[in-house]
């Protein structure tokens, strides 16, 4: 993400509240999300100077911990979002974007992150007793 268009977005994170890692390339993102940074979502543009938000939501998969992504665009484009989505990522963000909204959206996917930590890997194996 070019810092020039970062800043407004960052801006607006912390000013909800919201730790904020920022990198600009698919390199940078790798080399977070394999540190022990617990990261919840990621925030990234459509396009990056070396990849595309595909890229860093393949990265994202192959972490052992979950975490939701989210592309962000200045094009509302439909086709983009039904990619977006289909991909397994958690949402498009239309910037600009209001405050309340980019909280919302942001809020939403901490949450689906936290409850699929929760999920067991395996699924429990149930015995009945049978009489």
């Amino acid at each position: 993400m070019a810092r020039e268009s970062r800043l407004p977005l960052f801006e607006q994170l912390e000013g909800c509240g919201i730790e904020v890692l920022p990198v600009s390339t698919c390199l940078e993102a790798r080399r977070a999300l394999a540190s022990s940074l617990a990261v919840q979502v990621v925030i990234v543009d459509v396009a990056l100077t070396d990849g595309s938000w595909c890229q860093v939501l393949e990265d994202v998969a192959q972490r052992p911990e979950h975490a939701e992504v989210i592309v962000r665009t200045h094009v509302a484009d439909q086709r983009l979002w039904r990619e977006v989505v289909a991909r397994g990522a958690s949402d498009l963000l239309l910037e600009p974007c209001p405050p309340e909204e980019m909280k919302r959206i942001i809020e939403a996917a901490v949450a689906r992150s936290y409850m699929r930590s929760l999920r067991p890997t395996r699924p429990a194996l149930v015995k009945a007793k049978v009489a």
